[in-house]
């Protein structure tokens, strides 16, 4: 009866003060990851699709805070951290936009944003609801060589998770926690992945051979 009560004062009290909470994430760094054997000096550019550049959702809880919504845009977070990470390996790296350059003097890697997914709900507690967040992220990386050939192609995700307690309000610092953590989680990943692989220093060393 307690549990039927505390869901109903929650509910009632998210229909009548409903309203927007922006989620603020902050961008994370995979340069911790990276080998030190794997910094080159060659040049390298970073080219992100639109649909990861425009990445956002406005996250709607279920039955309780139900008139609340989250908007969470993190385009520019997951280019911050993409750049950061790209950097720690290939410091005189470029971001360019969303055009594949032009010059062919040096690798381009290319992002493109496979799934974005946000989730949050609110369950009652003793004196406080909770709030549980869970956000999934996937990105398709492609890395190309100075003569347009694909070098590597891979998809490499990440995950997060946080619970926070208090009022509707509370759901954007849930998911602002989570979706910290999936992309630091993604980062890893990435460097995994991509950077730490060795295909790429393959690829460096014969151009600076010739």
């Amino acid at each position: 009866m307690r549990w039927i009560k505390a869901v109903t004062v929650l509910a009632t009290v998210g229909l009548f003060s409903g309203c927007a909470h922006n989620v603020q994430v902050s961008s994370q760094s995979g340069a911790a990851e990276v080998m030190s054997t794997r910094v080159k000096q060659d040049k390298a550019y970073m080219v992100f699709s639109d649909n990861l550049a425009t990445a956002g959702k406005d996250v709607k809880p279920g039955f309780a805070c139900g008139a609340h919504s989250y908007p969470m845009y993190i385009g520019e977070t997951l280019e911050n951290s993409l750049s950061k990470t790209v950097e720690a390996a290939f410091p005189q790296a470029v971001r360019n936009g969303g055009a594949i350059p032009a010059a062919g003097d040096g690798l381009v890697f290319k992002f493109d944003l496979s799934e974005f997914d946000p989730r949050i709900r609110f369950t009652p507690g003793f004196f406080v609801p909770t709030a549980d967040a869970n956000v999934d992220i996937a990105i398709h990386a492609r890395v190309s060589d100075k003569g347009g050939r694909e070098l590597i192609a891979t998809t490499f995700r990440g995950q997060g998770h946080s619970s926070q307690d208090g009022s509707c309000g509370v759901g954007a610092d849930a998911l602002a926690e989570a979706g910290k953590k999936a992309i630091a989680n993604a980062m890893e990943n990435f460097v995994d992945k991509v950077i730490n692989t060795g295909v790429l220093d393959t690829v460096t060393t014969t151009a600076a051979s010739k």
